[in-house]
């Protein structure tokens, strides 16, 4: 297994490792804009910040993993080389396993990025002592959420040689991912695309929405594996 992460990894193409990169600075760059214009003069406009960071945080993070799980995968739809890698002597499920736990790795990396930004960024900027607590687990519980979409977009970039279907449907439920959170019909909360949005501390009962996003991960991977070994290339 270390050494399919290993080959996995070399495999990598430039924008995979620039992404996290860009969207963690980029993400900073729009918290800190939007902090400059609407709450710095505003009494506990620093605290204030950190509820418009939620809002944005899930989608850059889901973005993030439709871009970086469709370009590891059109590798080989673009070469053609499905079939003969399903030939060689390891179990498909571990090749399947391999990509998404790659694309796990690389998300983290950027919610790392995030957090250590933030702290930099709020002992630049700001005189309040920084909410550490917040600060941290707002992109950790919310890299938690993420990982039944992680599953989701793995399975649509691997099995659709077509990567405009992974990347729409990766897309679209990142955007509908905002406003289906903020649903008044309970039932649409329970959508993998809604844990992200809802994992922030900020809001009650965020705990149950990591731990769907976890289970619900854990169970679409698995769900992916098989189908991946079964399926015909």
């Amino acid at each position: 297994m270390i050494r399919l992460l290993r080959a996995e990894w070399m495999k990598l193409r430039t924008f995979c490792l620039v992404l996290p990169v860009a969207a963690a600075v980029l993400l900073l760059g729009v918290i800190s804009a939007f902090w400059y214009m609407n709450f710095r003069e505003t009494p506990g406009g620093a605290y204030a910040t950190m509820s418009v960071m939620y809002f944005f945080l899930s989608f850059t993070l889901m973005l993030s993993v439709t871009l970086l799980t469709s370009v590891m995968a059109s590798t080989e739809h673009e070469t053609k080389v499905w079939n003969r890698i399903c030939t060689i002597p390891v179990a498909k499920p571990k090749i399947y396993l391999s990509k998404w736990i790659v694309a796990c790795l690389l998300l983290f990396i950027e919610v790392s990025l995030i957090i250590a930004g933030t702290i930099v960024l709020w002992k630049l900027l700001f005189h309040e002592p920084a909410p550490l607590e917040i600060i941290v687990k707002q992109p950790l519980y919310c890299f938690c959420a993420v990982l039944a979409f992680i599953s989701i977009q793995t399975w649509l970039s691997i099995v659709f040689a077509n990567q405009s279907i992974a990347i729409g449907a990766g897309a679209a439920g990142s955007m509908a991912s905002l406003f289906l959170a903020r649903s008044t019909f309970p039932v649409l909360h329970y959508m993998p695309w809604t844990y992200p949005a809802l994992s922030t501390p900020l809001l009650p009962g965020h705990g149950r929405w990591v731990l769907a996003g976890l289970v619900v991960g854990v169970v679409l991977l698995a769900a992916g594996c098989w189908h991946f070994k079964r399926k015909e290339w």
